[in-house]
């Protein structure tokens, strides 16, 4: 797999094909409703998923229908051209619908992303708590979803890839609940950041949860923005683990990040994904910053 990438400060920089459909998220933010504006715009038409974690279903223009079928979407669609509005799509919409299209034969798939201008910080944590963020209401917890469901298992030798943002507790829940062995982690950070400085937030927030499960792991970085270095990192990690052992990634960072597990998942079917499926926060962030068209070739 290749993945092609542009960036731009707007969206006009971006060289964009004319795409036969679109397929975006819930609108939380301005960056959000740009995004969609510019998807639907450059598409012949535009649909609207949504994944349904305690259905195990996906809403498409408000059919529900189980998460499978997005399969036969595809297929319908096969030989169409596609951009999916990560920006508002979740991390298991740009799953299902990479894969699927990876499986029915798609040359490719474009995807936006439109990075914040900055982050919500709860008015309590303004003087407090600096690092503190309103990024997810409801998290409903690490539970397994279609094409994603391996389980972790002390009788093989398993190791997790956590791509980190600045929610520590997603951290936190993950070594809890999962009980995973903190030396058989590597853990992500996106460095360089969107923005200079916001690299520290995710080192904060993330420093008390890996000392206090004392994580002697390998820590790696890979650019915020980059979906390609994510993608290549998780090929290392693979190669050095070797086959003998199960893999697992859990993309709880940055979107690109999650785009670039997304991609690596679709293509290695033997992986597993952690997620913890988090509502996320109308309003969460403010304005919009850099622009980026990825293109993932199968």
């Amino acid at each position: 797999m290749r993945i092609r990438m542009q960036k731009a400060t707007c969206a006009a920089g971006l060289d964009v094909p004319r795409w036969d459909i679109a397929i975006v998220g819930d609108i939380l933010d301005e960056r959000g409703r740009q995004g969609v504006s510019f998807a639907a715009a450059n598409a012949r038409q535009t649909a609207i998923l949504k994944y349904l974690p305690d259905e195990l279903q996906i809403d498409i223009n408000g059919d529900r229908v189980s998460a499978e079928q997005i399969e036969n979407y595809m297929l319908d669609n096969r030989g169409r051209r596609m951009v999916l509005e990560t920006t508002t799509l979740g991390f298991v919409e740009v799953f299902l619908c990479c894969r699927a299209a990876k499986e029915n034969g798609f040359g490719d798939v474009s995807l936006i992303y439109v990075e914040p201008g900055g982050y919500a910080r709860p008015r309590r944590s303004q003087v407090l708590h600096k690092r503190a963020f309103e990024l997810s209401g409801r998290v409903l917890g690490y539970r397994s979803f279609p094409w994603a469901a391996r389980r972790l298992d002390d009788a093989r030798e398993q190791f997790v890839v956590f791509f980190l943002g600045y929610e520590e507790r997603r951290l936190e829940r993950a070594m809890e609940d999962l009980q995973i062995r903190g030396e058989r982690c590597y853990l992500v950070f996106g460095v360089p950041a969107f923005r200079a400085g916001w690299e520290m937030d995710a080192f904060a927030n993330n420093i008390r949860v890996i000392r206090d499960r004392n994580m002697r792991c390998p820590i790696r970085f890979c650019g915020a923005e980059n979906p390609a270095s994510a993608y290549e990192g998780l090929v290392e990690v693979q190669q050095a683990v070797g086959k003998d052992a199960d893999l697992f990634v859990a993309p709880v960072g940055t979107k690109p990040h999650g785009i670039g597990a997304a991609l690596f998942a679709a293509e290695n079917h033997e992986v597993g994904i952690l997620y913890d499926h988090p509502a996320r926060t109308a309003g969460r962030t403010a304005d919009t910053h850099n622009w980026h068209l990825f293109t993932a070739i199968f």
